[in-house]
């Protein structure tokens, strides 16, 4: 069994519930957990520091000099868009400089709930996988980069002005290296619908979530809406999750998420907790 190399970036603004989420990956018996930030960020992972290996940003180069040329905006939410795009280009830094191969990145409200190395030999290794909700959008809660030379085939198109949840999309219609990670169980229904689902039955009858059901679940970026937005479903997505069941199930002493689908209960791999809140879901 491969093993995996789990990658997580904070970028100039803490967000605090990136220590949840380290939290249950190591209780899940992750190994080789690597946050790239900013020093001066590091004494807010000293509980952690047993169990993960920072990596210092401000060592890494940006070949690409994407944030020197990017139209993104850099003010908004303190630079989150220019920020949400510029952290693929310090992973593949990270992984040029240290070798590093088999990536599983999360975003940092992104909870999973099975070890990764459970899946990683699913990964066919010439191809980056992630989820996508329609043809036309992906959202990076959660992706697979096999190694540096095929995440440098994919960022050497990417579209400095266009922000991350088009340009994978677009790089994958273009060049066909980009697979997806599955939102549901492969349906005959459209082709939209085959599209967002394939690869359902490599990876072991799991899904994935791209946002839509954790929005669901646990409601949205209070920023965004404020109060509860509990039961939120996402416009975008064309898979409406609101008219199944979630549930729990509480496996090695682990909580783990379930969706009923036509009396099949589908373990959903992970959830992408927008609300931020997610010590609720652990």
């Amino acid at each position: 069994m491969s093993h995996t190399n789990i990658v997580l970036v904070c970028i100039e603004n803490f967000q605090e519930y990136i220590l949840q989420n380290i939290h249950q990956l190591i209780l899940l018996g992750h190994l080789n957990i690597y946050v790239l930030t900013n020093h001066n960020l590091f004494e807010r992972f000293c509980d952690y520091k047993k169990h993960i290996q920072l990596v210092n940003i401000d060592d890494l180069s940006d070949s690409y000099q994407f944030y020197q040329k990017t139209s993104l905006d850099k003010k908004i939410r303190k630079g989150f868009w220019a920020l949400s795009s510029l952290r693929f280009f310090y992973i593949y830094e990270f992984m040029r400089v240290h070798n590093i191969t088999n990536v599983i990145h999360l975003e940092n409200d992104v909870l999973i709930y099975y070890n990764c190395d459970y899946i990683i030999d699913c990964f066919d290794k010439e191809y980056m996988y992630l989820p996508f909700d329609t043809f036309s959008r992906n959202i990076a809660s959660i992706c697979y980069i096999p190694s540096v030379e095929i995440f440098k085939r994919i960022l050497d198109q990417y579209n400095f002005h266009k922000d991350d949840m088009n340009n994978f999309s677009i790089i994958q219609r273009k060049s066909g290296i980009i697979r997806n990670l599955p939102i549901f169980p492969t349906c005959n229904i459209n082709p939209e619908y085959k599209f967002i689902t394939s690869n359902y039955n490599v990876f072991k009858g799991f899904i994935f979530d791209a946002a839509a059901i954790g929005q669901m679940i646990g409601g949205v970026d209070p920023r965004n809406i404020s109060g509860d937005s509990t039961g939120f479903i996402n416009e975008t997505c064309i898979i409406k999750y609101n008219t199944y069941s979630v549930f729990w199930k509480i496996i090695d002493n682990i909580k783990r998420p379930y969706i009923l689908i036509d009396n099949v209960q589908v373990p959903i791999f992970n959830l992408h907790i927008h609300s931020k809140n997610l010590k609720l879901f652990i």
